[in-house]
């Protein structure tokens, strides 16, 4: 592919890795997808290890840092936002190390107003830390019968979202409803007052929201970035990230 930008200085998207284990050892990881875009958009990911002692140069990564990128992970511990018996009784494997390093990142952007774009648990704890909640399993709470996750496809189970008229996601998809993917089991209970929602799942779980005070702050539900067939309207979000962090040069 041809490349879109040409600058000297490609300007440092912070994002936080995931652990997992190979070979009973931790390794980290960012998704590939997330890292070529960023690339392909003249950005520079600069990833932050989920590794012991970490946050103690957390202040080292935010110093250049123009952007902030949150993707996927484990659940949100219900200590970090107003809990409700069901966060407690639903929730599955967390990680404390990676709440507290996103948080303190998410924070410092705010100050700084930074472009933030949260995919997935990603935009759940861009919503904790604004004051939001969180349903500790959507599917259970809600009693819905639409499915949220299907693990034995994870790659090509969709389900429908309605868009809201006039929003960005309108702008950047130019269509209602929308097939999106779907990979989760929290979900936004009661959105952060400073938040717009931008869509909704057929049982009225936002899928999408956005800060209408921000040049960019958006958080997704959804993978955009593994929703291969909508291509132009995935792009759309990206680039906007894109141009919002450049303009920040």
């Amino acid at each position: 592919r041809r490349v879109l930008f040409r600058s000297k200085t490609r300007p440092p998207v912070v994002v936080v890795t995931r652990r997992t284990a190979r070979k009973d050892k931790y390794i980290d990881y960012v998704g590939e997808f997330h890292l070529a875009l960023l690339i392909r958009l003249g950005l520079l990911p600069v990833m932050v290890p989920v590794a012991n002692g970490a946050d103690r140069c957390l202040s080292e990564y935010m110093a250049g840092m123009k952007g902030l990128l949150l993707v996927e992970g484990e659940d949100i511990e219900p200590a970090r936002y107003e809990a409700q018996p069901e966060n407690l009784r639903y929730v599955e494997a967390t990680h404390p190390l990676k709440d507290k390093m996103e948080i303190r990142l998410i924070r410092h952007a705010q100050r700084l107003k930074l472009p933030v774009l949260g995919i997935c648990r990603g935009s759940q704890l861009l919503n904790v830390v604004c004051g939001g909640t969180l349903y500790g399993d959507v599917q259970k709470e809600k009693k819905s019968a639409l499915r949220h996750i299907n693990a034995a496809h994870y790659d090509t189970y969709r389900h429908a979202v309605s868009i809201v008229a006039g929003s960005p996601l309108a702008k950047w998809y130019g269509r209602d409803p929308l097939q999106v993917n779907s990979y989760h089991h929290q979900g936004v209970r009661d959105l952060a007052p400073r938040f717009e929602p931008m869509a909704f799942a057929e049982d009225g779980l936002v899928e999408a929201f956005h800060d209408p005070k921000a040049d960019f702050v958006v958080g997704l539900q959804f993978h955009p970035e593994r929703m291969l067939e909508e291509p132009d309207g995935n792009w759309r979000i990206w680039r906007a990230f894109g141009a919002a962090v450049r303009g920040l040069d």
